[in-house]
């Protein structure tokens, strides 16, 4: 039997796991990180918790094969280096997998979180099986990975992927990033409440208060009420289908997928958003890479970051 690490790297924990070659983890572990050390140091306890790990599975070190690394920002995977970790700055500039490869005598791999989450997806989730899919997950943002011929699409520069960036008016809500009408800003955390509370303060009647996640309203709490009949919340997860299914059918005519996977907390709510995602999507896209796809919920759930990384070794050593 095979196994593989995986690093599920964030801006203020770290979560490590060892996967066999069926993508079941044997074991997981979590970890703080102290952003205010240098960025080798933080490299080195990274290490030093991945080590811990490996040594309390009980497993021969040599039936690990190596060790993979998803991390938000911008970053290099052929060097393994770190440009841009905006939560943990120290690491900037830092060649992350030549510090594990050194501490822990095994090849290391990096790459960006949402595409790992997409190649765990592709390996052992949703998408096992097959060789074009492409992964979204909505949350606060929106991420995506594309995977093409079995490979992760990851561009000139690296950048590839960035689907909720894609622009759906020239005219629409302004984006941090400096863009208009980004996807993220109408189907993302925000986009979805915002949308939601202007017609709650237009006297729209809802019975959100019955649902609260944690004495809040988000998506959460939205899907809730959905699922209890309320009409408000019905129509807002509807419009975030309509939205989103009408990026992917551009996604569907420019990259014919076998399957769009979707996830994130957002996605949650399931067919409430699905439905009508699958539905605008064929709508506008041209039927015959329509009739191919398949738009589905993910299925590795909170695991999908440590099963994506450890996938990155699956990827690298096939």
């Amino acid at each position: 039997m095979k196994y593989y690490a995986g690093i599920d790297f964030g801006g203020t924990g770290i979560k490590v796991g060892i996967i066999d070659e069926n993508g079941k983890i044997l074991i997981k572990d979590s970890f703080d990180t102290d952003p205010a050390k240098s960025g080798v140091e933080i490299a080195k306890h990274i290490a030093e918790c991945t080590r811990k790990v490996m040594k309390d599975s009980g497993l021969p070190m040599e039936d690990i094969l190596g060790v993979g690394i998803g991390s938000p920002g911008l970053l290099n995977p052929e060097t393994g280096e770190l440009k841009v970790v905006v939560n943990v700055q120290n690491l900037n500039g830092v060649h992350i997998t030549k510090i594990l490869s050194e501490e822990l005598g095994k090849p290391a791999f990096l790459d960006n979180d949402v595409n790992v989450m997409s190649l765990g997806e592709f390996y052992y989730g949703a998408g096992k099986g097959l060789k074009h899919v492409i992964a979204l997950t909505l949350g606060t943002g929106v991420g995506g990975g594309i995977i093409l011929n079995g490979e992760i699409y990851r561009g000139a520069s690296f950048t590839a992927g960035e689907l909720g960036h894609v622009s759906i008016s020239r005219d629409g809500k302004y984006c941090p990033c400096g863009n208009a009408g980004c996807l993220e800003r109408y189907v993302g955390r925000d986009g979805i409440i915002e949308r939601f509370m202007i017609s709650k303060n237009k006297g729209v009647k809802t019975n959100i208060d019955d649902h609260l996640d944690n004495g809040k309203i988000t998506p959460k709490a939205i899907a809730m009420a959905a699922e209890s009949g309320d009409a408000l919340a019905i129509k807002v997860l509807e419009e975030t289908g309509e939205i989103l299914g009408s990026v992917l059918a551009t996604l569907v005519n420019a990259l014919n997928p076998e399957a769009i996977i979707i996830g994130g907390g957002v996605a949650n709510a399931g067919e409430l958003i699905l439905g009508p995602a699958r539905r605008t999507m064929y709508k506008l896209a041209y039927s015959i890479p329509a009739d191919v796809v398949k738009v589905v919920k993910a299925k590795l759930g909170n695991d999908a970051g440590l099963v994506g990384a450890a996938s990155l070794v699956v990827a690298n050593l096939k």
